[in-house]
């Protein structure tokens, strides 16, 4: 179900965009940090942070309204269950999680990157750039970057820090949770489609609804 706050991010895209031309979806992305030691990852990685991508910083994007993007609040985040699991459960920690609405439109090429960020209580540290796009399935380009300090050893016996990267293009339903695996950090990705003509009518009695609690 929306929450009150998600209605009225609806109602403010209503009179900006144009359905012709693009798909208002709600998007979620949470990335952790794995619990597992790093030296038990056998795969090769860059020794250094890869070139980055021109790129948007999405918070302020969300701040400013850049492409109508819209945040939406913390409580109706649908995967805080997993948040919470991830936190409690793996010993794994959370680096970035945000919910966002984001009209999406074809032509991945031409839409531009945005920029995420994250520090884990380790020390370890995400930059990450996501490019959106829709044609007949959410298609998300993804470059994250996860750095951890003092994990190998240079020839004069430094300690220096190690770089993880997922680099990966995926095509995505929005019926799923999706799931990007690496084996320092991983990705979980929802999507919630929205229809503002169908749905502007029942917004605006939603927003005289308090929000409801989230179930434990």
């Amino acid at each position: 179900m929306m929450t009150r706050s998600l209605w009225i991010s609806i109602l403010m895209l209503s009179a900006a965009i144009t359905q012709a031309d693009t798909r208002p979806y709600a998007l979620e992305v949470l990335v952790f940090s794995r619990a597992e030691p790093v030296h038990t990852i056998t795969e090769a990685f860059p020794p250094e942070e890869p070139v980055a991508p021109e790129s948007f910083d999405l918070l302020f994007a969300l701040d400013s309204g850049y492409k109508n993007l819209r945040p939406v609040p913390v409580y109706s985040h649908a995967l805080n269950n997993a948040a919470t699991q991830i936190l409690t459960q793996t010993g794994s920690r959370v680096l970035f999680h945000k919910r966002w609405i984001h009209p999406l439109t074809k032509n991945q090429n031409n839409n531009p990157w945005f920029q995420i960020n994250g520090t884990g209580r380790l020390g370890e540290t995400l930059r990450g750039y996501l490019r959106w796009s829709i044609d007949r399935y959410i298609e998300l380009d993804v470059d994250l970057r996860l750095t951890k300090r003092d994990v190998r050893m240079s020839e004069s016996g430094e300690l220096l820090p190690e770089v993880y990267q997922i680099r990966e293009f995926r095509k995505m339903s929005s019926k799923d949770i999706h799931y990007l695996d690496h084996p320092a950090f991983g990705v979980l990705i929802a999507a919630e489609p929205i229809v503002l003509t169908d749905q502007i009518q029942d917004a605006e009695s939603a927003l005289e609804t308090p929000p409801q609690p989230l179930n434990q």
